[in-house]
């Protein structure tokens, strides 16, 4: 370790004047090339930065996630929109990586799993889901079926997949899993219209007993390519305020358009 701390105050530079964008983008710079995570001491040394200034710019980077903190440790290492931007540089994006940093962010904000399902002709599959990492269970899973009547991701493909909104395959068995399961034609086309004018579905029990969900389209290059959304138990997300919330949904959205941003 000291031969490392050595070799990298080799190039040190000295940011004592300049601006604290350069200084935040050292700081960076310190933490991904050195190939492991680095103490906040180590950091000081390295940059010749005072240790305010230091911890200031650092726990900004940690808040934008272009770095992680590891409080166990304490340590600093790359974060997750760091190791996004560099699979676009070397060409290896994917749209699992592109989603994995908002599946991430929206599952620790919310304390719930979240999750992001593709849309085929095939089927709407599960590509990613991120649980928090307290306090919750998974309530999906690879190899989960979203009937388009009885799951806020299957409804909001749906109602976003044909400028008819309301049609239904005339082959689709409208199956009843629960009471709650909607099985009603006429009250299922208007429900699709509803969720393509407010721009988001829900699953209230409608699948499982006591499963709630919330999930938006997620567009890429003017063509849907699934949903994006957060599942859990409804009776904690209630009691925390999820439910029938406008924040929760225009969190999924502002998630859903930076992905949409990203992918190109």
């Amino acid at each position: 370790m000291k031969k490392d701390l050595e070799t990298t105050r080799a190039h040190r530079i000295n940011m004592s004047k300049s601006n604290p964008l350069e200084r935040a983008f050292t700081l960076l710079d310190i933490v991904v090339s050195s190939g492991r995570n680095l103490s906040l001491n180590e950091i000081v040394q390295i940059s010749n930065l005072p240790q305010s200034s230091t911890f200031r710019l650092l726990s900004n980077l940690v808040e934008s996630r272009m770095l992680s903190f590891d409080s166990g440790n304490k340590t600093y290492s790359a974060g997750p929109r760091v190791e996004r931007l560099g699979l676009f540089v070397t060409g290896q994006s994917s749209l699992k990586d592109v989603c994995k940093p908002a599946l991430d962010h929206l599952a620790e904000s919310t304390n719930e799993t979240s999750f992001f399902v593709t849309a085929s002709q095939h089927g709407n599959t599960l590509l990613d889901y991120t649980v928090p990492k307290t306090g919750a269970n998974t309530y999906i899973h690879p190899g989960t079926e979203f009937p388009l009547h009885a799951t806020a991701a299957g409804k909001v493909i749906h109602a976003f997949s044909t400028d008819a909104p309301h049609a239904l395959p005339a082959s689709y068995a409208l199956t009843a899993y629960r009471t709650e399961t909607q099985t009603d034609l006429k009250a299922l086309q208007d429900l699709f219209v509803e969720i393509h004018r407010q721009g988001y579905a829900i699953n209230d029990g409608e699948l499982d007993q006591d499963v709630y969900s919330i999930c938006v389209p997620v567009f890429l290059r003017n063509t849907l390519a699934g949903a994006l959304g957060v599942v859990g138990p409804k009776s904690r997300m209630l009691r925390n305020g999820l439910i029938s919330s406008p924040d929760l949904a225009n969190s999924l959205r502002q998630a859903a358009d930076e992905i949409s941003v990203l992918f190109k």
